[in-house]
């Protein structure tokens, strides 16, 4: 019967530690996976704030339908030009700021707390309609080459006529009258611009956040499973000090051991797999933003996530370790008082 009872002890063992590990990583992807703070680190790492002016220009050339809105002489400008001008325009710290808000909203759409979730424009416009703005073109303009005579003259009358101006470097002699101008269109463009632009938000009946929902809420159970079995474990095969401190001690070693090998090792594997999720499962669903550059940001989603496994692998492991080498040093005796 005792044999039968180790044996069955041995088994709930094997499930404590591989339920324990799979518990460690659904509830440390469930803690930090859906919180705005994980993605601000990943972000930092991938360097995504930087690139935000890269995807507002493209985003320019590709949706800007009315150039009439535009000043005239940022009519026609490429994706360069508009990354120039926003990395002018827009400090670092404005960047950070668009970028968590935008987090700040996804967020609160995917915890259903609002049903869509927005990019405030807000700064940028503020910025345009400064001396930030007309800076901004004029800055645009200094990396074009010079303009010359011919491509004077026609801008004399292009200016006359408010029509768009060729693109290019012109002299100082023609700053006095092209501020002005760039001044009244540029507010003209602000006002044209929404407050906020929708960058998120499915239909009710393609809605994955209840699913979602539910996944999250079993992730936050997974740890009942492994206590479970521990306790089963405890029931069948602990019947001292010392048997406690083994029969615990052991796959709390093997636990921890084998989570922290796994946040060091499955990183590019688990990074493949965020890679392939973003790219090829989540495109319709996530923001442009976030799917800027999937590879980047999955491997840095992957060390934020990652991360706190190691930490508790290592604890887990540690406890285990000082358990078993108490249950090492603890008297025979012990077993049969």
């Amino acid at each position: 019967m005792d044999t039968f009872k180790k044996i069955l002890a041995t088994i709930f063992a094997m499930l404590f530690i591989i339920s324990a590990i799979v518990a460690l990583i659904s509830f440390n992807f469930d803690r930090n996976a859906f919180t705005v703070e994980t993605y601000q680190k990943a972000f930092a790492n991938a360097d995504f704030y930087n690139q935000i002016p890269t995807i507002m220009a493209e985003a320019m050339v590709s949706t800007t339908t009315n150039q009439e809105q535009l000043p005239i002489v940022m009519r026609g400008m490429n994706t360069q030009a508009w990354d120039a001008f926003f990395r002018t325009l827009l400090p670092q710290d404005v960047l950070k700021s668009m970028g968590d808000e935008a987090l700040n909203s996804v967020f609160a759409y995917l915890n259903m707390q609002t049903n869509s979730a927005h990019l405030s424009l807000t700064s940028l416009k503020t910025s345009m309609v400064s001396d930030m703005g007309v800076q901004a073109v004029f800055t645009l303009l200094k990396t074009q080459p010079n303009c010359t005579l011919r491509q004077i003259g026609q801008m004399t009358i292009n200016l006359l006529s408010n029509s768009q101006i060729q693109f290019c470097n012109p002299p100082e002699e023609m700053v006095p009258f092209l501020t002005p101008v760039i001044q009244g269109q540029i507010r003209v463009a602000a006002l044209a611009i929404p407050d906020q632009f929708t960058i998120i938000g499915a239909p009710p009946e393609n809605d994955p956040r209840p699913t979602l929902h539910t996944v999250r809420m079993v992730m936050r159970l997974t740890p009942i499973l492994p206590l479970g079995f521990l306790l089963l474990m405890t029931i069948l095969a602990v019947s001292s000090f010392k048997s406690w401190l083994n029969w615990w001690g052991i796959p709390f070693v093997i636990t921890g051991g084998f989570a922290s090998l796994m946040s060091l090792s499955g990183a590019p594997l688990i990074g493949a797999i965020l890679h392939h999720i973003l790219v090829n499962r989540m495109p319709a669903f996530l923001p442009t933003i976030m799917l800027a550059d999937a590879s980047t940001l999955a491997i840095a989603m992957v060390q934020a996530l990652l991360s706190p496994i190691l930490i508790q692998g290592l604890i887990l492991g540690l406890i285990g370790f000082v358990m078993v080498v108490a249950a090492y040093f603890t008297k025979e005796k012990i077993m049969t008082e």
